[in-house]
């Protein structure tokens, strides 16, 4: 690096811990306590109290660590208009541009975890009660020579449904559907799915995917009675095309404003989640004691 670089970084990096100690960024929620004691204080079938102590802490570790790394994405925010195009690029390689890849991948992640979460919490919550509950989940094997049913999110979803109707949770479920929903992956151009599986979308500037193929139903010229020619269908047939297609970068504070957006969802479906935990386990001590 030559010292005009080193000072680039050293300025801009002064100029982000100035803007990050000030104070006043988004999100503005402080963070998630760890106030678990009282879990354990119920009739928990063997490591079961450990099991949903555990997740639920590592649950919250995700949120907080979210809401961290919003924060400094948006306090770089700030910083890089500060700088012209080619110190901006500089700035984000150096400092955010993995910030905001690993916040951008957040809400399908965190959709996920919340449903292995919650659903490993309330089937304990469910055999405690009893009631002829048993200790098997959709997927789980039945016989000792088949394998684990590795299920769809759709599937665990609708698994998660079934295990909480006896609380009438519905509203928890459609804050869970709110997550990487049909709208954010398309403000995202669908970041995730596209940076894990092909090429995503670059962040601030340039253009990927200059170039599209396509498989198309084939189509053909066909001469109307009139003279002129209009494109047809023909049944049976599809035609391979090439074609200048080209995915435009997110713009950094735009898609800021959509994942904070994801990350209050997010919130509000773990408060949904520890009101529902609550709730289960408070019916099971007035049915059994506590030890």
């Amino acid at each position: 690096m030559t010292n005009d670089h080193n000072t680039l970084l050293r300025t801009a990096f002064d100029a982000y811990l100035v803007q990050l100690d000030g104070g006043g960024l988004e999100p503005s929620e402080s963070y998630l306590p760890y106030d678990f004691e009282q879990i354990r204080c119920h009739p928990w079938r063997t490591l079961g109290a450990e099991m949903v102590e555990n997740e639920l802490r590592e649950m919250t570790n995700i949120l907080n660590y979210w809401l961290k790394a919003l924060r400094r994405w948006g306090a770089w925010n700030k910083v890089i208009t500060e700088y012209g195009e080619e110190d901006a690029w500089d700035i984000r390689s150096e400092f955010f541009e993995a910030l905001v890849h690993q916040c951008l991948l957040q809400p399908s992640a965190t959709r996920d975890a919340l449903t292995f979460v919650v659903t490993n919490s309330m089937h304990q919550v469910r055999l405690m009660l009893g009631n002829g509950y048993l200790d098997h989940l959709a997927g789980d094997p039945v016989t000792h020579d088949q394998r684990p049913i590795n299920l769809t999110r759709r599937d665990k979803e609708k698994r998660l449904s079934d295990l909480i109707k006896p609380w009438r949770q519905a509203q928890f479920m459609t804050t869970l559907h709110q997550l990487d929903d049909t709208p954010y992956r398309e403000a995202t151009s669908d970041y995730r799915n596209r940076s894990s599986h092909a090429i995503g979308p670059r962040l601030a500037i340039g253009t990927t995917r200059t170039v599209v193929r396509s498989v198309e139903p084939f189509t053909e010229f066909t001469k109307k009675s009139d003279g002129t020619y209009e494109r047809t269908r023909v049944a049976g047939r599809m035609s391979v095309c090439y074609a200048f297609g080209g995915t435009p970068p997110l713009d950094m504070v735009e898609v800021f404003a959509i994942n904070l957006k994801q990350f209050r969802c997010a919130r509000a479906c773990y408060e949904s989640y520890r009101r529902l935990l609550s709730v289960g386990v408070n019916e099971v001590s007035s049915v059994r004691p506590a030890f």
